[in-house]
């Protein structure tokens, strides 16, 4: 009831605002569409990137989109604006407020609060394969953010410097399921750094991106303790205690971001190069078992007639930090259980001690033994050769059953698949660990958009995949090294996502436009071939 009285008012925001449009800036988008898919999944690209407005599923799905923003004071030193849409959908109940924001800027400062569609850290989701995290794939998060959205100088730098950043504190308020280890409400963190080179024609750039989960409440009631600075700064929190005291409060993913800009008389470019991570070690750069990467080329020519962009890209999440298991384990032998961390050997009178009470069929010579003696054994002993703080298991986290999903979407990447997605082309035969079973890809991806005609565009989307499923799928557990049987990702499933978009902008009407996508997904998960059709008016553009 309070979602769809919620709707009710966006309706009449939007039908208000019309009248006072002589008087005021409004701006207002309508859209009407029918889609059709063979398989029970649509075609990646007819959903994604597109902030959630449009359901994965297959069959016949018609939707009504509506939104409004609309200008109430822009001055120099403040503006403020509001938003609202809604999604309507043929089933009523599944639809939705869709946006519902005030932003603008105070001094320096832009700023938004409430659920809006924009990000201000993906680059081009509309042509690449989309960000790695703060996409433009699910719908809308509730939440204040603050910051610069684009570069600013820094005048005392005499321009050398250029900068940009902000920090968002929000809610994911969806409906997150009974799991065991699901939690409502549960807060997120997000928050990001630029800075590039200014006043030269090539501008490199170096991007930091964190992101955490924490807080929440657990399906039974129970409410999760906050710490929130050792959560900001991905650090233990003996507040929490247990797992995250030793490693870190909450749960982090993030990424390294280099690039450059550089501009022509012929062509706009941006090269980026990105390294995700989903712990500490993975945040330090300079590891060298962080072996994944997403490499991007955006090119905007601007005297090619018929070509406005095109989008080139390489992704790799398959490494992870390898297959090593993320901590060492007691054996059950041993007069001590869980982790087992180096400190806990101060707790014996020597190292030789300490290996007889825990690790007793060890029958070698451990006189003498330090610290990284121990850590040769276990390795070799218990984790088949591997580094431990592996299996990083990029947007799932053990506490936080959900992940960085927002009403079933990634909130990353979409080439990602949840269970939910993962069952309907493999009949639910997975351990249901976690909720992405396929995070472990490597792929390529072309994107291009331009103009036919004055009043005709079209889009191009084409990524091929290879998918390797999850290391939680993979093993029978996160620490265990029995392998799942009859593993469905075993070698890697290739997949390929295609679709083909045009756009008409009638003559005679102006806002008017028609546009017809086509979309064929085929490979070893899954074949569907879809297509949507719908009706654009924009009348105030």
């Amino acid at each position: 009831m309070i979602q769809r009285n919620s709707i009710i008012i966006a309706v009449l925001f939007l039908l208000g605002s019309v009248k006072i449009i002589a008087q005021e800036q409004l701006k207002l988008n309508l859209e009407s569409t029918v889609s059709l898919a063979s398989d029970d999944i649509s075609p990646m690209w007819l959903s994604a990137n597109e902030w959630g407005k449009y359901t994965n599923e297959g069959g016949i799905n018609g939707m009504l989109y509506a939104n409004g923003e609309y200008d109430l004071l822009n001055k120099d030193l403040f503006s403020l604006s509001v938003g609202t849409g809604f999604v309507l959908n043929t089933d009523f109940n599944t639809s939705f407020l869709y946006e519902a924001y005030v932003n603008g800027h105070f001094w320096i400062v832009d700023y938004t609060i409430g659920k809006e569609a924009n990000s201000w850290v993906a680059y081009n989701d509309r042509l690449s394969s989309g960000h790695f995290l703060m996409s433009q794939n699910a719908r809308p998060i509730p939440k204040v953010t603050l910051g610069f959205e684009d570069y600013r100088k820094v005048g005392f730098l005499n321009n050398w410097l250029e900068i940009k950043g902000g920090i968002t504190q929000g809610v994911l308020n969806d409906d997150r399921g009974d799991h065991s280890r699901s939690a409502d409400n549960l807060l997120l963190h997000e928050k990001w750094v630029y800075g590039r080179l200014g006043n030269t024609k090539i501008q490199p750039y170096v991007g930091f991106v964190h992101s955490a989960l924490f807080g929440g409440t657990r399906p039974d009631g129970t409410k999760l303790d906050i710490d929130f600075w050792p959560t900001f700064f991905a650090k233990g929190s003996a507040k929490l205690g247990g797992g995250e005291e030793t490693n870190a409060a909450g749960a982090h993913m993030g990424l390294w971001d280099f690039g450059l800009y550089f501009g022509t008389e012929k062509y706009d470019l941006q090269f980026y190069y990105q390294k995700p991570f989903a712990d500490g070690s993975g945040m330090k750069i300079w590891n060298r078992r962080n072996k994944d990467y997403v490499i991007g080329l955006l090119v905007y020519p601007k005297n090619i007639g018929w070509l406005k962009g095109v989008s080139l890209e390489f992704i790799k999440t398959d490494v992870q930090s390898d297959y090593g298991i993320p901590d060492p384990l007691y054996p059950p032998e041993s007069e001590k259980s869980g982790i087992v961390w180096m400190e806990h050997i101060d707790e014996y009178a020597s190292t030789e001690e300490f290996m007889r009470a825990n690790f007793p069929h060890y029958t070698g010579d451990v006189s003498g033994w330090t610290e990284h003696d121990v850590q040769a054994f276990l390795v070799k002993e218990y984790n088949h050769g591997y580094e431990y703080g592996g299996r990083d298991d990029y947007m799932n986290n053990g506490t936080y059953y959900n992940g960085w999903t927002y009403h079933g979407a990634s909130m990353g990447t979409p080439l990602f698949h949840t269970i939910e997605m993962a069952q309907k082309y493999n009949g639910g035969v997975f351990n249901h660990h976690l909720r992405f079973i396929n995070n472990r890809v490597t792929g390529f991806h072309l994107g291009l958009d331009g103009r036919i005609t004055n009043t005709l565009d079209f889009r191009v989307k084409s990524t091929f995949t290879k998918n390797y499923g999850s290391y939680s799928e993979e093993f029978e557990a996160r620490y265990s090294w029995n392998r799942t049987e009859n593993y469905f990702y075993e070698g890697g499933k290739k997949q390929m996502y295609t679709m083909i978009e045009a756009s008409w902008r009638m003559p005679y009407v102006k806002g008017l436009q028609l546009n017809g996508t086509f979309a064929y997904d085929f490979g070893q998960l899954y074949h569907s071939i879809g297509g949507r059709v719908g009706v654009v008016y924009c009348p105030f553009y």
